[in-house]
């Protein structure tokens, strides 16, 4: 593409200098990627301004500058008022609207959005469907795997991605939608063809003043997803949630609503019946009995399996069919994973690293466990200092023993994370411990541990970097730790014996 069709795209621009006819190599952010006759867009962050980086991408190559603010460089540059939005118009042009030749799915809420992506992609594949996956533990396309740093990347990122899926099969590409991606414009351009919500709850309060301003933020995915009736729009919403409303007079185009307590949704569950590592049910959608079984536990997972469900069969795709693939789930990994199991004791990992989703852990494992509940859970560093008290609250209460400890600290010190955690301990309880290590908090819970009990290892999930109040980033996993923990459990058995 030539510098000059490029820009056409812009309608409202400012050009100082004479577009070369050249053709261009790539666009980007970052000089770091700048190459020979690339165009480098200048964007602001909180810790950094691309505006003072404009010369030294010139130097790597640039052929064009994209600015809002006047630099000085001996190249055109292209004045806009505002290059985040520019940069997604032009990411979306470079690389061809590639969204617009995939069937998207984008999954907002608190909790549930890495669960749902991964419900969507195991039925895809059951479907044989070409996959994508975008979210939190990288982007999947088919087989294939990437790392990723945020949640949702940047809009070039982005584009350069689905482009990517265009050439490589994929069918349908599932990506989880941040509400500090949709506040930070990263998924302008994207079409998407059905948008979903999983719940709302206590969360990212560093990045929203409060609750409303973050539910604000999320309605913008409902809101954006299309008001023409040219292409179908679908929206998958939770009737359970306190959004529900609200969304639903959002979204222009259809609306089709899940719930596990009112039967008066378009997929309503009923008749759930819980074991330790599977759950049955009835999901019913126009009075017909259709029956589900998953190799998932849990309310909660109850209701993201109906909203993996509801965005699939929105896509066109017959709901027997769908539900048909739904036992070869095996499992979501960092989401209730089974990782060990000794003497009739099992442990989990889970990501529940807020109020509303421990509450949900505890009360799922309460409901199916022949034993006590060992909770291992810290609070994570540098954000929403406010639910620290709360989570230690929760897991105690509702725990038989609640064993405290660091999550990643993000080089805050954990003293201070424990001076705002205690507050949080009942009066009177004594059902709980401190261990600031983590991995002697792991092998404690799994040393106590007695035939029939349940242990959850809390907040991490499927992390695999751990980064400490020193500022140091190193390997860590609960899972690894958990393995660890049992060998070291039978080692100390054999030695007394």
């Amino acid at each position: 593409m030539k510098l000059e069709q490029l820009f056409d795209h812009m309608q409202f621009k400012k050009i100082v200098g004479q577009l070369p006819k050249t053709t261009i190599h790539n666009i980007t952010q970052d000089t770091r990627e700048v190459e020979k006759d690339d165009v480098f867009i200048c964007i602001e962050g909180a810790n950094f301004d691309g505006h003072h980086y404009a010369a030294q991408a010139v130097a790597s190559g640039a052929i064009a500058i994209v600015a809002r603010k006047e630099i000085h460089v001996d190249v055109p540059v292209i004045y806009v008022s505002d290059t985040t939005k520019a940069m997604a118009i032009l990411a979306n042009a470079f690389y061809g609207s590639p969204s617009k030749q995939l069937k998207m799915v984008g999954i907002t809420g608190t909790n549930g959005k890495t669960t749902v992506t991964y419900i969507i992609e195991a039925i895809l594949k059951g479907l044989q469907l070409g996959s994508g996956v975008i979210g939190t533990v990288g982007i999947k396309m088919n087989d294939e795997f990437l790392p990723t740093i945020n949640t949702t990347p940047d809009s070039i990122t982005l584009q350069r991605v689905f482009k990517e899926m265009t050439k490589k099969n994929v069918d349908v590409c599932a990506m989880e939608v941040s509400s500090q991606a949709l506040v930070k414009g990263r998924v302008w351009g994207i079409d998407y063809d059905v948008a979903v919500m999983t719940n709302l709850s206590h969360e990212h309060m560093e990045l929203h003043d409060n609750m409303e301003t973050y539910q604000a933020a999320k309605k913008l995915l409902f809101a954006q997803l299309g008001n023409s009736y040219g292409k179908r729009k679908v929206a998958i919403l939770n009737q359970d949630d306190q959004t529900f409303e609200d969304y639903r007079e959002a979204v222009a185009g259809e609306v089709l609503s899940y719930s596990v307590k009112d039967r008066n949704s378009d997929l309503y569950a009923t008749n759930v019946r819980y074991q330790e590592t599977q759950t049955d049910f009835d999901l019913i959608y126009l009075d017909t009995i259709y029956p589900v079984h998953m190799n998932l536990i849990g309310e909660y997972n109850v209701a993201n399996m109906l909203a993996a469900i509801g965005a699939v069969f929105a896509l066109g795709y017959p709901l027997r069919d769908i539900i048909a693939t739904i036992p070869s789930l095996e499992g979501v990994v960092g989401r209730m994973e089974l990782v060990a199991s000794f003497d009739d004791v099992k442990v989990y990992v889970d990501y529940a690293h807020s109020p509303d989703a421990m509450t949900n852990v505890l009360k799922t494992v309460d409901d199916i466990t022949k034993g006590r509940v060992i909770a291992v859970y810290g609070c994570p560093g540098k954000r929403e200092f406010q639910k620290r008290p709360l989570m230690t609250e929760i897991g105690i209460r509702m725990s038989d023993f609640a064993i405290l400890t660091t999550d990643e600290t993000l080089g805050e010190s954990q003293a201070e994370i424990w001076d705002m955690m205690k507050p949080g301990i009942p009066p009177g309880a004594t059902n709980y411990a401190y261990y600031e290590n983590r991995t002697e908090a792991i092998y404690r819970a799994i040393e106590m541990a007695q035939p029939g009990d349940i242990i959850l290892l809390l907040g991490r999930g499927p992390d695999t970097r751990y980064f400490d109040s020193n500022g140091w980033i190193y390997h860590f996993t609960d899972k690894e730790a958990a393995i660890n923990g049992v060998a070291r459990r039978f080692e100390l058995k054999g030695m007394e014996s």
